[in-house]
């Protein structure tokens, strides 16, 4: 005896629906939605994976649409803590290139000293805005990764094809001009736009220390003119391999680094004083604790 084909018209009509409901349940449970950054303050070192009792805020991972509103929520409870701490350590995939400049701007706004390390992580994509404009910079070799930005998908979830062209361009134009307002050398801008937003360009250590530099040239000149900063002793701290010379050196190059931080300062509480009366009435957004993190 021959079994029939199982066919869904043999159902009936309700549960043929039933079906397709909880098909439709089992492809949204499969779908992840983009991970958020997190925010955190740690006390590793970001170069060593050591750790110390100075801390960094720690942003990690990938940046998404409302990251800068959340960013703000953090340090809303304790700004006090950003302060107190040594600056940003940042280990990002890259992300949204809109969100990422926010960052960025409250990175330069609040004068701050970004580190990117082995310890923690690579920098990468559009997080490379948010190291441009730090008043300081430290990378590790190969840690740092450009390529040509590109629109976050849920940002053109909507949009027509001609409606993305302009949107693209828009956000390619505002990209460009931030990093030559910060001064960032017009070769490495162009290397970024011409690498494809599927490989990663990984900076060397001549482009890092030479091209994009330890900070940018506006802050250098502040430090020289207000801190007794001087270029040519930092060149020699790096250089050379005596212990008792690099000792001699590293407190005059501290100083300088002290004295702009507490000069910026008073124009740094005013940035982020400004940022968060400017968000005070928006409800918060969805934050883990407040804590230490000391051993990621």
């Amino acid at each position: 005896m021959k079994h029939p084909q199982f066919s869904l018209r043999l159902l009936p009509r309700l549960a043929r629906r039933a079906l397709a409901c909880l098909a439709c349940l089992l492809a949204g449970a499969t779908a992840q939605p983009a991970a958020a950054m997190e925010f955190s303050y740690s006390n590793l070192n970001p170069f060593s994976g050591e750790t110390y009792a100075a801390e960094n805020l720690l942003l990690k991972g990938s940046i998404g649409n409302g990251d800068y509103a959340r960013l703000l929520d953090f340090l809303r409870r304790d700004p006090e803590r950003y302060w107190k701490s040594l600056g940003i350590v940042i280990a990002s995939p890259g992300g949204d290139v809109q969100e990422a400049l926010k960052i960025a701007r409250f990175v330069k706004g609040t004068y701050v000293q970004v580190r990117v390390g082995k310890a923690t992580g690579k920098c990468v994509s559009a997080c490379f805005f948010i190291v441009a404009a730090a008043t300081q910079r430290e990378i590790s070799l190969e840690h740092l990764g450009i390529h040509r930005p590109y629109v976050y998908a849920e940002r053109g979830a909507t949009m027509s094809a001609a409606e993305m062209e302009a949107f693209q361009k828009r956000v390619f134009k505002e990209a460009r001009s931030y990093l030559e307002d910060l001064d960032v050398p017009t070769s490495l801008i162009d290397t970024m736009f011409q690498q494809a937003s599927t490989d990663v360009h990984w900076l060397s250590k001549r482009e890092v220390e030479e091209q994009l530099g330890r900070r940018p040239p506006y802050y250098e000149q502040f430090l020289i003119s207000r801190c007794n900063f001087s270029k040519a002793l930092e060149r020699q701290y790096f250089s050379s391999s005596d212990k008792a010379e690099r000792e001699a050196i590293v407190g005059k190059l501290i100083a300088a680094e002290r004295c702009g931080k507490e000069l910026s300062l008073p124009d740094a509480r005013a940035y982020l004083s400004a940022e968060l009366k400017k968000t005070a009435s928006r409800p918060p957004a969805h934050q883990a604790p407040l804590d230490r993190e000391g051993g990621r």
